[in-house]
């Protein structure tokens, strides 16, 4: 084969390589390491890549000299701002240039982005969740127990779906017991940089209290009280409607409460890489004069190896009105292996 025949085969495969990359989002580290892939959001500290090689990746902020995405982004500052636009690198190291929508152009800290997420027309490259199993001891049974979870996110311009499921459950002389169980379906609308709407759909049971189930739905809203580098804090409030049925074969038709919920959420990505998320929600009864209940989970996650992390889940539940010759209080805590997708 000639010399101009291998030239311009060259050019051509040289060509296409840049053609495939441009295609992509890249992240570029300062310790001269490029990644090439989907970025597929970040928040508090951490940018999430699905790199061609590597596969998911979530890299540190203040790691990353400069980046680039293909496609639009919906980024919310630390300063309760929020933009949308694909971003560019900029001539400055640790900064970049988003286009915004509009036609103009910002730029700004990578530091300062405090959510990032990637808007795509594809469904499932916006999921965004995790997969638990392992051994947690609870006061219901004294016993070990087994327990199951997971949780998917998913985002757009304006909405927010968390959709999230956790199961324990005891087996004792080959009997298996269904002890707590907990799913929901919590979803968002943006109205301002910090207000948003919020309704749910949630189900309960947990033998402890003598619930055999529990269906409730939510409407209401809420605020993000601070938004900091690494940690966030909002609450959530609105009118709650659900229908109880107790282990003894009793139920409640309607019952109407207020809702009042804390949650904060903490991030360390610094070796070692740590996550703190933490909610209260407290039910005041309009229906049963003087219920209060309170539900309170906390969750510690350390990774272990890339998408691996070990969790430990402490939790809690309350009721001052429940049935007699039963339990009003109910705790215990799950240590699980987590895989992130």
């Amino acid at each position: 084969m000639s010399r101009k025949w291998i030239t311009i085969l060259t050019s051509i495969l040289i060509f296409g390589i840049s053609v495939h990359a441009q295609e992509k989002d890249s992240i570029y580290l300062y310790n001269g390491q490029v990644l090439i892939g989907d970025v597929k959001g970040g928040q508090m500290g951490g940018i999430t890549i699905d790199d061609v090689d590597m596969k998911l990746l979530q890299v540190k902020q203040y790691k990353i000299k400069r980046f680039s995405t293909t496609h639009r982004c919906k980024i919310e500052t630390q300063e309760k701002e929020i933009y949308f636009g694909v971003i560019s690198p900029s001539t400055r190291t640790g900064w970049i240039i988003l286009k915004l929508d509009h036609g103009d152009t910002l730029e700004m800290p990578i530091m300062a982005i405090s959510i990032l997420i990637a808007l795509r027309n594809n469904f499932f490259a916006q999921l965004e969740g995790n997969l638990s199993a392992g051994f947690s001891y609870a006061k219901s049974s004294n016993l070990g127990q087994v327990n199951l979870s997971t949780r998917i996110w998913y985002a757009t311009e304006k909405w927010q779906y968390n959709l999230s499921a956790q199961m324990i459950g005891s087996i004792d002389s080959s009997k298996y017991s269904r002890d707590r169980e907990d799913a929901s379906i919590f979803v968002t609308r943006t109205l301002t940089t910090s207000w948003f709407a919020a309704t749910s759909v949630s189900y309960q049971r947990n033998l402890e209290l003598s619930i055999a189930r529990r269906f409730q739905e939510m409407i209401g809203g809420g605020n993000k009280l601070f938004i900091k580098r690494d940690w966030q804090l909002l609450t959530v409030s609105g009118l709650s409607f659900n229908e109880e049925r107790r282990t003894d074969g009793t139920s409640a038709v309607l019952l109407l409460e207020i809702p009042v919920t804390l949650r904060f959420d903490f991030f360390k990505y610094r070796q070692p890489n740590m996550q703190i998320s933490a909610s209260q929600t407290e039910f005041f009864s309009l229906s049963q004069k003087g219920r209060i209940r309170f539900d309170a989970n906390l969750n510690f996650a350390w990774e272990l190896y890339k998408s691996f992390w070990i969790t430990f889940n402490p939790y809690a539940s309350f009721d001052n009105q429940a049935p007699d010759n039963s339990s009003n209080f109910d705790y215990g805590s799950a240590i699980s292996l987590s895989y992130k997708f």
